[in-house]
């Protein structure tokens, strides 16, 4: 099993108002444990999002830009104001406007975002060597 740097599995928290992607996530997710990545947690909403942030301190954060409560730009701006080096992806729906909420994405601090509905190819994980697969809605 591969670990981080300090030689603990990559700790994952996933904010998605979606069970969906909750679940297509964690279940990417669990698939990567030899790989060294543990889902830790997982939030509805943007206000759970950053509580659950605070109190789980994960290595990475999968944040989706319209949660209810607090979006996830904001979501985002709070993470980072409270971790600079917090590694947080946004999750953009399609149907919204992905170049403008990119940009507010990295603007906020985000590494980087992924456009939803998210599909095995779209996966972060792929990229490892994932023999996972999911069903479709």
């Amino acid at each position: 099993m591969e670990t981080n740097i300090k030689g603990e599995r990559n700790r994952v928290m996933i904010a998605d108002s979606s069970t969906f992607i909750r679940v297509m996530l964690t279940t990417l997710t669990t698939g990567m444990e030899k790989l060294g990545f543990e889902v830790v947690g997982t939030a509805k909403n943007g206000r759970e999002a950053v509580d659950k942030y605070m109190e789980l301190k994960p290595d990475m954060v999968f944040v989706d830009a319209a949660l209810e409560e607090i979006d996830g730009i904001e979501v985002t701006r709070m993470i980072m104001d409270q971790n600079p080096s917090a590694f947080v992806t946004v999750l953009i729906d399609e149907s919204l406007d992905l170049s403008d909420l990119s940009v507010k994405a990295v603007r906020a601090g985000a590494k980087g975002y992924l456009k939803k509905p998210l599909t095995l190819l779209d996966s972060p994980f792929l990229a490892h060597g994932s023999d996972s697969s999911t069903d479709k809605e």
